[in-house]
């Protein structure tokens, strides 16, 4: 079955990407990587998003995905930004205090809601420690800026996707910005 064309791999493909937002990792689900290295990987998935198809299919997805947070979830996008800048802003030393000297866990039941969100894994490791990880500040701020579309304008900059003409006026409104960001540098 295809949809808008697309080959059922470049369909999986886009729903994966959909899912998690991450090229590579798309790419591997569902094309054949084994003997591949990751520097490929990223370039074949790289040029599949620039597929004017995968393109418009990936936004026709993103679409639905944003209407069904609205709709049955009621997720806004303040919502989802408050939710990664609260990840963002979270500290170790907020779940660790020193007592008699030792570094010891604070009592979960003490910690906020906003506390707990941020804990990604609570384990013990072969020695019986106990190791707590945050949600990455990195993975975090590139959520972020996914979510204002920050790569956005930065692709108009590096690779343009040639959309034959449909976004001339995007590329030519993008380019005024530029050269008025350029000439208040230079004042």
């Amino acid at each position: 079955m295809k949809h808008n064309n697309l080959t059922l791999k470049q369909e999986a493909f886009c729903q994966a990407y959909i899912k998690s937002g991450d090229g590579s990792k798309a790419y591997r689900e569902v094309y054949s990587c084994d003997k591949m290295k990751d520097k490929s990987i990223w370039e074949l998935s790289s040029k599949l998003l620039k597929n004017i198809k995968v393109a418009s299919r990936v936004e026709e997805l993103k679409a639905d995905v944003a209407v069904i947070a609205k709709e049955k979830f009621n997720i806004t996008h303040e919502e989802i930004l408050n939710h990664l800048n609260i990840l963002r802003n979270s500290r170790i030393d907020e779940y660790v205090e020193i007592k008699k000297g030792k570094l010891v866990f604070k009592d979960f039941d003490k910690l906020t809601k906003e506390q707990l969100m941020c804990i990604e894994s609570v384990k013990q490791n072969r020695f019986g420690d106990i190791e707590i990880k945050l949600h990455g500040k990195d993975w975090t701020i590139d959520k972020i800026n996914k979510h204002i579309g920050f790569y956005e304008k930065d692709n108009f900059q590096k690779a343009p996707i040639d959309f034959g003409g449909e976004f001339d006026d995007a590329k030519e409104k993008r380019l005024k910005e530029l050269l008025e960001k350029a000439s208040k540098l230079n004042v």
